[in-house]
């Protein structure tokens, strides 16, 4: 993402915000005894632990072109990820959560081929990162209640199958250690360029969204799907920050775009039993 859209993206994140809690205000009203007797049964937290795969889009492996915005080269930007996640819900659609990941990143240019669409090459970072998060979640298919009662009319169970899915949008902050490499870029031929390596670290504050779904295995477990999108307000990630000088020893620095990266992991979500003290609330709904 190049850094003039960097401010639209904001005002998205934040579009989506104030538009799910006018919509979840919206369905405020009168609640009937049975309803206020299914909230205070159900289960408000779940623990999501997953796997995926990262993927980088910054200075290193950027295209040249001004028109391409987003891109992935397999085995090059990408690298894995594995996440807790703990989440609360707050009402039948609003789920707020708090979460730790931790993986590997990395970027590659390599292959002199791909010169007329890419930087230098030779650039490589590899860097091991942890980011924590802090996020709010609203329900835009929200999870069926389970019934029994297909079973006595001989029904199918599908009718049980439900995939509630969500959006998702927060802030967080991103940490990572690594090794930059690159070529001497003075010396020709390409073949026999003197390699240099450097150790750096980063922190990044990070915005982010995306979408997320999870499909009911029994009445507490479910498998999650969940893509998400990482906007860093940091520049070196990769370690091309554009707000440095290009020196002799550094001659690797272009910070034309904006550091950012992507998550898509699958996930195991366990809803937790919780310990109540008291009987629930009846409301009945007035003449």
């Amino acid at each position: 993402m190049k850094k003039t859209l960097l401010n639209r993206f904001v005002l998205l994140l934040t579009a989506l915000l104030c538009c799910s809690g006018a919509f979840a205000a919206g369905k405020g009203g009168v609640k009937s005894s049975s309803k206020s007797l299914s909230k205070w049964s159900q289960r408000r937290y779940e623990l999501h632990t997953g796997i995926g795969v990262t993927n980088f889009m910054g200075d290193v492996c950027s295209p040249r072109s001004a028109s391409k915005q987003a891109w992935i080269l397999p085995f090059k930007t990408t690298g894995y990820v594995s996440n807790g996640l703990l989440k609360y819900q707050l009402t039948e659609r609003q789920y707020v959560s708090g979460g730790l990941s931790v993986g590997y990143m990395a970027a590659r240019e390599t292959i002199q081929k791909q010169a007329k669409y890419y930087y230098r090459d030779g650039i490589t970072f590899k860097t091991g990162f942890a980011e924590v998060a802090a996020r709010y979640e609203f329900m835009f298919i929200k999870e069926k209640t389970r019934r029994n009662v297909y079973r006595s009319l001989n029904e199918t169970k599908l009718k049980n199958f439900t995939m509630p899915s969500y959006i998702f949008i927060g802030v967080g902050g991103m940490f990572n250690a690594g090794n930059f490499y690159w070529n001497d870029f003075t010396s020709k031929p390409v073949k026999g360029r003197e390699r240099y390596h450097e150790f750096y670290y980063n922190f990044a504050p990070v915005i982010m969204g995306g979408l997320g779904c999870k499909i009911r295995i029994d009445r507490n477990t479910y498998v999650g799907f969940e893509f998400g999108n990482r906007l860093a307000l940091s520049d070196g990630i990769d370690h091309c920050d554009g707000n440095k000088e290009r020196t002799e020893e550094h001659p690797w620095i272009f910070g034309k775009w904006v550091d950012q990266y992507q998550f898509l992991t699958a996930s195991l979500v366990y809803k937790m039993r919780e310990k109540r003290n008291h009987m629930p609330n009846f409301k009945t709904i007035g003449r």
